[in-house]
């Protein structure tokens, strides 16, 4: 049996990275690029705060990576955390994220955070397990 604790970045620790956007109005077109999630990365959950709700019953929100849905259907017609279908998915040449007008489409009185988090794998923190 080969050791591996400290082949390439075996035993090194990794951090959770977690992106937050600036608040964003929701419109029935919203298509937005919000940042580039970096190469081999695994997103683990995407999801919205809503700080002010949309007007259209039943509107929601999807979060993308590329053409990926990693957070999809999230309602956007109450305040606060709001979660839809979580799809943890590995990237291995990152991606542009963005936020999309979901099935049925919000109005623009809607007011929410995006939140997305992920873990690099190819990043560690400097220190090791062992």
């Amino acid at each position: 049996m080969a050791d591996l604790r400290f082949f390439d970045k075996n035993n090194q620790r990794k951090e959770v990275s977690v992106f937050a956007s600036a608040p964003l109005d929701t419109s029935a077109t919203l298509n937005d690029i919000l940042f580039t999630l970096p190469e081999a990365s695994v997103v683990t959950r995407a999801y919205a705060v809503v700080t002010s709700p949309s007007g259209v019953a039943s509107s929601d929100v999807d979060i993308k990576v590329g053409s990926t849905t990693v957070g999809g259907s999230i309602p956007v017609t109450a305040d606060g955390v709001q979660v839809g279908t979580q799809t943890m998915t590995y990237f291995p040449t990152g991606g542009s994220v963005t936020v999309v007008a979901g099935g049925t489409a919000p109005d623009n009185a809607g007011v929410l955070i995006i939140i997305v988090e992920y873990i690099e794998t190819r990043r560690s923190e400097g220190t090791y397990t062992d």
